[in-house]
């Protein structure tokens, strides 16, 4: 849990559809694998505001959570929002 804790306290956080509902979540960036290719962490947080999960994505796999299915390599973060 202290690793999702820090992503929390240091990431970006966002909004994401999840199961047809705004959920919110945080990300950061771990940096490149030996190709070049993108790695995140990610934590979703549930509708009572807990940690739900913690993970890390590939690149292609965090673009379309974060941007409904969508390859596009943009973070949206909130506005406003706690970090």
């Amino acid at each position: 849990m202290e690793g999702a804790n820090d992503v929390i306290r240091n990431g970006i956080e966002i909004e994401i559809q999840y199961r047809g509902e705004s959920t919110k979540a945080f990300v950061r960036f771990m940096g490149n694998d030996s190709r070049g290719n993108a790695k995140f962490e990610f934590v979703g947080i549930s509708s009572e505001g807990n940690i739900a999960t913690y993970h890390t994505k590939s690149g292609k796999d965090f673009w379309k959570k974060v941007n409904n299915g969508e390859f596009i390599k943009n973070i949206n973060p909130v506005m406003g929002g706690e970090q």
